[in-house]
C-alpha cells in the first residue's frame, strides 16, 4: 500500500540506522496493535462494500494470495454478521505471526478491491502508524488521527494547503484534491529518514487556526495532545508582510502561424516576501480545457472566477497586496491581459489589482535566463539619488529603419532596464517586434511599457513624477493607479507593463502539475 516511511525501508532498517531523538528519550514508537482495533473497526466500517459478504471474502482471498499473508483468508472465522466478521479479520490479524505485514496486506487488498473509497486514506495513514517509523509515537499519532476523523465536516482543502509547510518534501503533489488523511501520510511518508517536524507543523497549524477552533472545538483536544508529546510543539509562524502573486500561464497547442489559435489555461498562487525575493507556492488551479483565442478574456475569467482556493486565498489575506501575473508565448504578448474580469459584476482585474504580463518562453527556457536578465533587474530596482526613477524609463531607436542600431545602444546602456515604446506591441514592425524581442532574450531586458494605442504612455511617467520615487520598484502600483483614474475617459485603451520577475520564478511549476499526464 505504501513504500513507508523512510522511503520504502523497512522499520528495522531505521532502527538501524540509529535511534529518533524521540526514542533515546523513552518513548516507544510501536503502539500495541489491539490499542488500534476500535480505530480499525471504524474505518473498516465505512468502505461501502464491507457489509457485503462477496467484497469481504474477496479481500481475504486478495490477502492470502500475497507473500506477506499467504493463506491467511484461511484462517478467518466466518460470522453471521458484518460486524462480527469484520472484528473476526481484525482478530486473526492481531494473532499472526507479522501483524504488521498482514495489516499492510489489508490495505493493499482494499486498494485493490475499493480503489476511490473515501476510508481507503484513513487506513492508510493508520497502517503507516503502525507499521513505520515516521519520528511520532505511534500512541500519539493514532489518538491525532481519531480526533481528525471527528471533524465533520472535514476542513476544506484552502484550510488545509494554508497549514502545509511550504518547504516540506513533495509540497507540489500537495492540492486542492487532497484529503486530509492524505496530506498527513504525504508528510509522514518520505525519504530522508523519520522527521515528523513537517506533519507536526500541519498539525499544530490545524490546532491553532481560531476559524477552525471555532467550528470544530475538538482541535482543541488536538492541541493538548501536541503539548504533551516529548518532542518540542512548532512555535507559531510569524506573519510577516507578504505579497499574493498570482501567475495565469497561457500555452499555446496550435502552431503561431494558425490564427484561430487555442491556449490552455494554467494557474498557480504564491506568496512572497513584501520586500522581494523567492516565491512559496500555495495552490494551484487545476488543469483545464484549450480555449481558443477569441475567447480568452472570456473563458479565461470564468475559469478564474472558479477558482475557490484562490478566492479563499484572497479572503484571508484582505490586507496584503496582489499581483496578476500573466505568463504569454511570443505571439500573445500583446494580449489585453488586464481586461480579463472574474467578478460577478464584470470588473476588469487591471482596476482591481496590478497587471503584468511576463515572457513565458524566458520562464520556462533556462537558456534564456542570462546573467544580463539579472543585472538589469538589479538596476531596476537600484535607489537612485542623482535623478528621478520616472527618468530612467529609456526611449530606444525603433524606426524600422534604425532597427539595427538597437543591440549597441543597449551594450552602451548596461544599466537601462525599462523601455518604453509608442506603438502598442502587436503593431510594431515585424523588423521591430524582432529586435525588441531579441532585447528581451539576448540583452536581458526585463521591463516595458506601451499604450494599447499608438501614443508615449507618457501619463504614466507623468504619474510616477508625481510620486517622485528613488526606485522603478513600483511601476506596476503606478500603472495600476493609472488605470483607475482614467477608466472613464472615453478615449482610454489601457497601458501594458511588461515585467518579468526573476526571482518571481517557480522551477518546479511543471513538476507533476495536476491535469499533467
Amino acid at each position: 500500500m505504501h513504500p513507508g516511511a523512510n522511503g520504502g525501508r523497512p522499520p528495522q532498517a531505521a532502527v538501524e540506522r540509529g535511534p529518533h531523538p524521540a526514542v533515546e528519550r523513552g518513548t516507544h514508537l510501536a503502539a500495541p496493535f489491539e490499542e488500534a482495533e476500535a480505530l480499525l473497526a471504524d474505518i473498516l466500517f465505512d468502505f461501502q462494500g464491507i457489509s457485503r459478504r462477496d467484497f469481504r471474502q474477496g479481500v481475504l482471498e486478495t490477502m492470502g494470495r500475497s507473500p506477506a499473508s499467504r493463506l491467511f483468508h484461511l484462517d478467518v472465522k466466518e460470522a453471521d454478521t458484518p460486524r462480527e466478521h469484520v472484528l473476526e479479520i481484525l482478530r486473526s490479524i492481531r494473532c499472526a505471526r507479522d501483524p504488521r505485514a498482514v495489516l499492510g496486506s489489508l490495505g493493499e487488498a482494499l486498494r485493490d478491491h475499493d480503489p476511490y473509497g473515501g476510508a481507503l486514506p484513513w487506513l492508510e495513514v493508520t497502517v503507516l502508524a503502525l507499521t513505520a517509523e515516521t519520528g511520532l509515537p505511534a500512541r500519539a499519532l493514532l489518538h491525532a488521527i481519531t480526533l481528525l476523523r471527528t471533524l465533520d465536516p472535514a476542513p476544506g482543502p484552502h484550510q488545509l494547503l494554508l497549514h502545509v509547510p511550504p518547504n516540506a518534501p513533495g509540497r507540489h503533489r500537495i492540492d486542492e484534491r487532497t484529503t486530509l488523511p492524505e496530506v498527513l501520510t504525504r508528510l509522514l511518508d518520505h525519504f530522508g529518514g523519520p522527521d515528523a517536524g513537517y506533519a507536526l507543523a500541519f498539525l499544530d497549524g490545524l490546532a491553532r487556526d481560531r476559524d477552525l477552533l471555532l467550528r470544530h472545538p475538538r482541535l482543541g483536544d488536538l492541541g493538548a495532545l501536541l503539548c504533551s508529546l516529548p518532542v518540542a510543539r512548532p512555535a507559531p509562524r510569524e506573519e510577516t508582510a507578504v505579497r499574493l502573486i498570482v501567475q495565469i500561464r497561457l500555452e499555446p497547442e496550435t502552431p503561431e502561424h494558425i490564427e484561430a489559435g487555442r491556449y490552455h489555461l494554467r494557474a498557480s498562487c504564491y506568496r512572497q516576501p513584501l520586500a522581494g525575493g523567492p516565491i512559496a507556492r500555495l495552490h494551484d488551479l487545476v488543469a483545464t480545457d484549450s480555449l481558443a483565442l477569441e475567447d480568452l478574456v472570456a473563458e479565461g475569467s470564468a475559469r478564474l472566477a472558479g477558482w475557490q482556493t484562490l478566492l479563499a486565498e484572497l479572503g484571508r489575506n484582505r490586507r496584503s497586496p496582489v499581483r496578476i501575473e500573466f505568463l504569454l508565448p511570443r505571439e500573445l504578448l500583446g494580449h489585453s491581459a488586464e481586461l480579463w474580469s472574474p467578478t460577478l459584476d464584470g470588473r476588469r482585474i487591471g482596476l482591481l489589482h496590478p497587471v503584468v504580463v511576463r515572457y513565458l518562453d524566458r520562464y520556462i527556457n533556462p537558456w534564456l535566463q542570462t546573467e544580463a536578465w539579472y543585472d538589469r533587474w538589479e538596476h531596476l530596482f537600484a535607489d537612485t539619488l542623482d535623478r528621478d526613477a520616472a527618468d530612467r524609463i529609456d526611449w530606444p531607436p525603433l524606426h524600422p529603419e534604425r532597427v539595427a542600431d538597437l543591440p549597441g545602444w543597449l551594450d552602451g546602456r548596461p544599466t537601462v532596464a525599462c523601455l518604453a515604446l509608442d506603438t502598442p506591441y502587436d503593431e510594431l514592425d515585424p523588423r521591430v517586434r524582432a529586435a525588441v524581442l531579441d532585447a528581451v532574450e539576448i540583452d536581458g531586458v526585463p521591463a516595458m511599457l506601451w499604450r494599447r494605442t499608438p501614443g508615449a504612455p507618457t501619463e504614466v511617467v507623468d504619474a510616477l513624477l508625481r510620486n517622485r520615487p528613488r526606485s522603478l520598484a513600483h511601476l506596476p502600483e503606478a500603472v495600476h493607479r493609472h488605470r483607475k483614474v482614467t477608466r472613464e475617459a472615453p478615449t482610454q485603451d489601457g497601458v501594458a507593463l511588461f515585467w518579468d520577475d526573476p526571482n518571481c520564478m517557480d522551477p518546479d511549476q511543471d513538476a507533476g502539475f495536476p491535469g499533467m499526464v
